[in-house]
């Protein structure tokens, strides 16, 4: 399972090319390295699975979210190109997109009355996602029942995708 993630949010003409590397490197290259290194045994057993966590806004962007952005939308592309290569080979890739959840990384957010309420008006549940609510999805996935899935992106996020 690929899950890291580091955002910076500012307005594209402001952004530091630092943090885009930091962002790009962390959140997509890091993903491609690690299955660089686990997926040649889990192709010599002739089965494993690989579970990416991507994000709503590798889907639907919002300002201020550039690298954050583009490093999920690549997240969902190397789902797919590595489900293509490896799919024949017994091993499934899948990734998982989540919306807004409560953990530390949106702990700022979560304090700034405006963003929180835009948040919840902009998911049509009405609230922000527990984590447990993920846990069906990382075990279906990670379970034999899932073993027809390749290369999909799941969006678990309250509805937030269906605009």
């Amino acid at each position: 399972m690929n899950n890291a993630g580091t955002n910076y949010r500012v307005p594209v003409l402001e952004y530091p090319e630092e943090m885009w590397d930091l962002i790009i490197n962390t959140n997509l290259k890091g993903y491609f390295l690690v299955a660089q290194a686990v997926v040649p045994q889990m192709i010599e057993r002739g089965y494993g699975k690989v579970i990416n966590i991507s994000s709503i806004f590798g889907k639907t962007p919002l300002p201020h979210q550039l690298a954050y952005a583009a490093s999920k939308g690549g997240v969902n592309q190397i789902t797919k190109v590595m489900a293509l290569e490896w799919a024949k080979l017994g091993v499934r890739v899948n990734a998982i997109a989540p919306t807004y959840f409560e953990t530390d990384m949106v702990k700022q957010i979560r304090n700034d009355p405006e963003r929180f309420n835009f948040i919840n008006e902009r998911t049509p549940m009405g609230r922000w996602g527990y984590l447990h609510e993920l846990e069906g999805t990382v075990i279906f996935l990670a379970a034999p029942a899932s073993d027809f899935i390749t290369g999909q992106t799941i969006y678990v996020d309250g509805g937030w995708t269906v605009w």
